[in-house]
């Protein structure tokens, strides 16, 4: 007798995505006139990156946001995701919710500049408290590049936000973990550009900055550039919180590393020996 094996389940298909509203703006009056919480959490995500944001990290403090998004129980917050994706403003994706490019370009129009750069400010209150504290442990890595771009998109380099800088220069040090210098690099540029320019070169925001933007230096291969940061950097390290203070001798103990790799070390008196790999001239 042949077997007949049983028939099997069909996999559930995702339901395609709702089509995004042919008059945009109706669509947005209509949303802040029905469900003023849901609109403010379009307006934040408009804000990020175009990537997916994922949704914890709203749910996780939305009692530091401005009512009535600020007013909403966590058990609630679907019912907003679903007033979003019901009428094609947003779409649940695999890592959280994103909204469509003429969406975002039509919230941020309709904002104007000034009221995006208060909304960029709470997505970035948002963000820095969903960054891991620890950067080292790979388990960590997948949400560190889940919120790198929307981290990067709140403009840390040019926020008044401690716990947001915090964050930015965090997410350096784990992209230096996972050996990528090239992107680390570029990131602690743009941030030690923005905070000489808001905090002022001496801040120890700027400086511990500075101390990683030369660690991605040294990384990338870069030991002479990553040398003279350092060298400004130790300098004003010792000048703002003293010689002993544990900021100040950990970027020193990098200075020494990148002098070793170089082929000296300082003497005593300031001074420092000729590169062993340098030929003398000939006479």
């Amino acid at each position: 007798m042949t077997s007949i094996d049983p028939p099997r389940p069909e996999v559930p298909r995702q339901r395609k995505p709702t089509a995004v509203p042919g008059d945009l703006p109706a669509a947005l009056e209509a949303l802040g006139d029905r469900n003023p919480a849901a609109a403010q959490l379009l307006c934040l995500c408009s804000v990020l990156h175009r990537a997916p944001v994922p949704v914890d990290v709203f749910t996780r403090s939305l009692d530091r946001m401005p009512l009535p998004l600020g007013g909403v129980a966590q058990l609630q917050f679907n019912g907003l995701v679903a007033a979003l994706v019901q009428s094609g403003l947003a779409q649940r994706a695999a890592g959280g919710l994103r909204v469509p490019e003429p969406v975002r370009e039509a919230v941020r129009d309709d904002l104007g500049d000034e009221a995006a750069g208060i909304c960029r400010t709470y997505a970035g209150v948002l963000i820095a408290a969903a960054a891991p504290d620890d950067v080292a442990e790979p388990s960590g890595w997948p949400r560190w590049a889940a919120l790198a771009p929307h981290l990067i998109a709140a403009d840390a380099a040019h926020s008044t936000d401690p716990a947001l800088r915090a964050a930015a220069c965090r997410l350096v040090v784990s992209l230096l973990h996972r050996g990528k210098a090239r992107p680390a690099r570029t990131i602690a540029a743009e941030l030690h550009t923005g905070w000489r320019g808001l905090l002022g070169p001496d801040h120890p925001d700027t400086l511990r900055c500075a101390h990683e933007l030369a660690r991605s230096l040294v990384a990338a291969g870069a030991l002479l550039p990553a040398r003279k940061l350092l060298d400004d950097t130790v300098d004003r390290l010792v000048a703002a919180l003293g010689q002993s203070h544990p900021q100040t001798r950990i970027a020193a103990e990098t200075r020494r590393g990148v002098l070793l790799r170089m082929g000296g070390m300082p003497r005593p008196d300031g001074s420092r020996p000729k590169a062993a790999h340098r030929r003398r001239k000939q006479p």
